[in-house]
């Protein structure tokens, strides 16, 4: 059977950032804490993602022919019981977002279709909405599991086309704010007032120490999975070098990227008037915003009402397709990784062929 192709680092970067970084991350962040969320992800990344990306780029480096991923790095530094608890734990819990996960990928792919969330409407053969999204989730997990099992080119690819779609939004994204900020004259929606915007929340439910820790901890699970990279390293070209370097890169790529798109938001939305409404929720804030960008930038330009509001709903699918791909290319790697690392790394005992 022919060889599969080694990963480049440019690849192992574009799944990294597929399998990381989430657009709709800085949305949540700016609904919640606004400027203010700033600083936690930044202390966030320096705390967390680049101490754990190091280590998991030294493990890389070491076992570099290692085919378990982290059950291989535990098993040699804490044991083979210990590796096999710690890694069941680790792919518990990656099977448990899936789940949770595999409902919520049918908002992108609706607004995508429909320019908004229309899953609350949707019915197939006397079954209502929620039952219908739980058989598309059924459906999901079926359909990646199946593209998954013909090996790592098909997930590289898969995941790679993800990136791409996530840099594509983020880029329209930075491009149109900055455009914005210029057409109206370096004014922000979102005011400034001194440094208290950057470490109080304009959320009045985040403003107690308690919700502010619980922002801390989504902050820090928007960087968790470069751990799930451990799984590839066998098929990494020169993996010694490559790992490293692409834990390393990402690692600041993707702390820039949420610093900078959260501070991007306050360009075109103001909180009190977007966000501080009804009707605006954890599920479609992400389109919500985009939308808000797109009839923003029509109405600088001083285009109708209806072509501005066209203009919105245009990036709101964009927002929706990109999202999609991005889940598409998470899951493809996150279904494959975690068991390769628990079935490759764990005792041949315990799996018979």
């Amino acid at each position: 059977m022919a060889q599969s192709k080694k990963l480049k680092t440019v690849s192992l970067i574009l799944m990294i950032f597929t399998t990381i970084y989430g657009f709709a991350n800085t949305t949540v962040a700016f609904d919640q804490m606004g400027y203010s969320s700033i600083i936690w992800y930044i202390l966030a990344a320096i705390l967390f993602f680049l101490p754990s990306g190091l280590m998991f780029a030294e493990y890389g480096s070491a076992f570099k022919e290692a085919k378990g991923g982290i059950y291989s790095w535990l098993a040699g530094s804490i044991g083979e019981e210990w590796a096999f608890i710690g890694t069941f734990i680790w792919l518990s819990s990656w099977i448990i977002w899936m789940m949770s996960t595999a409902s919520k990928v049918w908002i992108p792919f609706s607004t995508f279709l429909f320019g908004s969330d229309k899953t609350q409407t949707w019915s197939f053969m006397g079954f209502n909405a929620t039952e219908t999204v739980g058989i598309l989730a059924i459906v999901w997990i079926v359909v990646v599991t199946l593209f998954a099992v013909h090996g790592i080119d098909s997930i590289s690819k898969v995941a790679s086309i993800g990136g791409v779609f996530v840099m594509i939004l983020t880029g329209v994204f930075v491009v149109l704010s900055l455009l914005a900020l210029f057409l109206n004259g370096g004014h922000l929606a979102e005011p400034i007032n001194g440094i208290s915007s950057f470490v109080k929340s304009p959320n009045p439910e985040f403003q107690s120490n308690s919700a502010v820790l619980s922002f801390v901890v989504y902050a820090i699970f928007a960087y968790a999975g470069s751990e799930s990279m451990g799984g590839i390293t066998d098929q990494l070209d020169k993996p010694e070098k490559t790992f490293p370097r692409g834990i390393i890169i990402s690692t600041v790529v993707i702390t820039f990227t949420y610093s900078i798109s959260i501070f991007l938001w306050g360009i075109t939305t103001n909180w009190d008037k977007v966000l501080g409404t009804k009707g605006t929720n954890l599920g479609n804030i992400t389109y919500v915003l985009m939308n808000n960008l797109g009839v923003y930038i029509g109405q600088a330009f001083h285009l109708s009402n209806q072509t501005s509001l066209l203009f919105g709903t245009s990036l709101a699918r964009l927002a929706g397709l990109s999202m999609f791909m991005a889940y598409l290319g998470s899951f493809f790697v996150l279904i494959y990784s975690p068991l390769k690392s628990f079935i490759m790394g764990s005792n041949k005992d315990f799996c018979r062929k």
